[in-house]
């Protein structure tokens, strides 16, 4: 029996990131998948990035992490997107080749020392003595570990659904892992049923985009890791905007009993921000039209991906809806969309280092605790890597908060407030959102990754010496006074900037102000891109930042005060049934974990911050 320190089961980009993070960490590593073929694949849209999500991606690569820059090397088309909402809300979005994507994967993962991928297909996790010891494959292998780590996907019992059609596989083109969803759920874990969609693809030669809103790349150098030189890229491989129509609408309300979403054959839940067309359509019936992005799959493929037209449908009501959007009417689909439903471990099972609370050993992340997204799994990934690594080597666990990182809110939502869907990171989900922005994710978290032992010298050299750029320059303007009779007036009077009293302000006062730049106010020629922005976007939202890092000490402080692991919430009797009930079903690590677990009220919080300080 071959052992090793940790198993990965599945190489999505959870199960990719974990393993190339346990394994720089210098334990020997494993990833189990079924297809070596299909390592980091992107079975659903060819892309990375948008709110909320691009967050996500340059986090993992600030702590060390590969998304980013594998994102970079086969981007195709990259936009920047929000534009109009200010500098601290604007984030990137990228279309890769997906098969450059996952064959850059396999190639990262293959070189990677201490790192060996099996082809498998994991039917069981052994355990003695309440902890994971070891896996055994289909294919009549057994593995043994130190640590296991599950990134299964949509594979536990995965059903596809299409029309009056169902049958069972992980994904389009792969079988379903039955003996793995048997072995969690004989573990004692709860699961329930979620599920996803996918759209047509189409060839890119039948679409007339003559009279389509054409997305071009852009023209302004971007790049998505902090390691990599943001590059202009050719211009060849365009994002197209149509829009459903009346005709379209109407072939799906005549045809909803050919959709198994409204068939009663499917009984998972799906993503309420992002559904399917056919329930858009049956949702908003006021609305006229609905958005769908043509998006390029390959520099190699002919496939277009139709964002947008996620659907359940038969394949014939598909070539109807399709047909009656502008632009493709002739459109030829390769492959039809369809739904696929599964299995997934409710997270209230896990810690926030996303081991589960009743074996010992082992960690589960992605969809297999009901998130979606290729970057919520990745992030996901990164940290029950890390997690699984450092406690093998004896050392202290690894947690973001909150305060910290867009993963910290992620982690604490899903290990607190559970699943009813899929989990989709949004904005809106993280309170101290203008804190946590996409470019200041090597600032404030590349010290940690260096710090684990996955960020390496050269690159944390890199971060600090932008840090001390935006620091030195933040304090000359901070101590550059300026009065009345200074030429600067003449900059404010061309800003429609009202003019400087007698007693004067400081550059960076003057910053603050809606409509001066940096530029204004001092020589910009030597001064990075990334040391710019991050002093223009700290001197505009001064007043707001201020704030959030007030709010974000108050956080900590509600943190700092730990619960006891084995406390007896039965035996506080001081809180209503429900309080000790809510509170023992997830078993909060702090009081400001307890503080944000739903239905717990303000009541049951008092008497358990009296018990605490008690």
């Amino acid at each position: 029996m071959r052992h090793y320190d940790v198993i990965v089961i599945g190489a999505g980009h959870a199960g990719c990131e974990a393993a190339l993070a346990a394994a720089r960490l210098g334990v020997s590593t494993a990833l189990v998948t079924i297809n070596l073929s299909e390592i980091g694949r992107m079975p659903c849209n060819p892309s990375i990035g948008g709110p909320g999500k691009s967050q996500l991606v340059c986090e993992v690569d600030a702590l060390g992490g590969a998304m980013a820059q594998l994102t970079d090397e086969t981007m195709m088309h990259i936009r920047l997107l929000n534009t109009s909402k200010g500098p601290a809300m604007q984030v990137r979005r990228a279309q890769t080749d997906r098969f450059a994507y996952k064959q850059a994967w396999k190639r990262l993962l293959e070189s990677t020392d201490g790192l060996d991928l099996v082809e498998g297909m994991v039917e069981e996790i052994v355990v003695r003595d309440s902890r994971a010891q070891r896996v055994r494959l289909r294919e009549g292998l057994e593995l043994s570990g130190d640590a296991i780590i599950v990134a299964a996907g949509t594979f536990l019992h995965g059903r596809i659904l299409m029309g009056n059609v169902a049958y069972d596989a992980g994904r389009a083109g792969e079988p379903p892992s039955v003996g793995l969803a048997v072995s969690l759920r004989e573990l004692g874990f709860r699961m329930e049923r979620l599920k996803t969609g996918t759209p047509p693809r189409v060839h890119r030669r039948t679409v007339d985009t003559a009279d389509l809103e054409r997305q071009p790349t852009s023209d302004v150098p971007l790049a998505f890791s902090f390691w990599t030189t943001p590059r202009v890229l050719p211009d060849d491989f365009p994002v197209y905007v149509t829009h459903t129509n009346a005709e379209t609408h109407r072939i799906i309300r005549d045809n909803l009993e050919q959709s198994a979403i409204f068939n009663g054959l499917m009984t998972g839940t799906g993503p309420r921000h992002c559904p399917s067309l056919e329930s858009k359509v049956v949702k908003f019936p006021d609305r006229d039209r609905h958005k769908v992005f043509i998006e390029p799959e390959g520099r190699d493929s002919a496939e277009m991906y139709l964002q947008g037209i996620y659907t359940a449908f038969a394949p014939d009501v598909q070539e109807r809806i399709v047909h009656s959007i502008e632009g493709l009417e002739n459109a030829h689909i390769e492959r039809y969309g369809y739904n696929i439903e599964y299995d997934f471990v409710d997270p209230l099972h896990l810690s926030a280092t996303l081991e589960a609370r009743n074996v010992a050993g082992l960690y589960l992340c992605g969809q297999v605790i009901g998130t979606t997204g290729y970057e919520e799994a990745a992030a996901q990934g990164i940290v029950a890597g890390i997690n699984a690594a450092l406690a093998l080597k004896g050392e202290e666990s690894f947690v973001l908060t909150r305060g910290e990182a867009v993963i910290g809110v992620l982690i604490d939502d899903l290990v607190t407030k559970g699943v009813a869907e899929p989990y989709r990171m949004l904005p809106s989900r993280c309170e101290h959102r203008l804190t946590l922005r996409e470019r200041n994710a090597d600032l404030r978290l590349a010290a940690k990754g260096h710090a684990i032992g996955l960020l390496p010298d050269a690159l944390y050299e890199r971060v600090l010496e932008r840090e001390r750029a935006v620091d030195e320059l933040t304090r000359t303007l901070k101590e550059t006074r300026v009065g009345p009779n200074d030429p600067i007036n003449e900059q404010l009077a061309e800003r429609d900037s009202r003019p400087l009293e007698s007693n004067g302000a400081s550059l960076f006062e003057l910053l603050v102000r809606p409509h001066v730049r940096l530029e204004d106010l001092l020589p910009s020629d030597g001064i990075p891109d990334s040391v710019r922005e991050e002093v223009e976007i700290r001197g505009k939202y001064a007043g707001y930042l201020a704030q959030h890092l007030r709010d974000i000490d108050h956080l900590k402080r509600l943190d700092s005060l730990q619960i006891p692991e084995g406390i007896d919430y039965a035996a506080l009797t001081a809180l209503s049934f429900e309080g000790r009930q809510l509170l023992a079903r997830v078993r909060p690590r702090s009081f400001g974990q307890a503080t944000r677990v739903p239905g717990v009220s303000q009541a049951d919080l008092s008497m358990l911050a009296v018990y605490l300080k008690r």
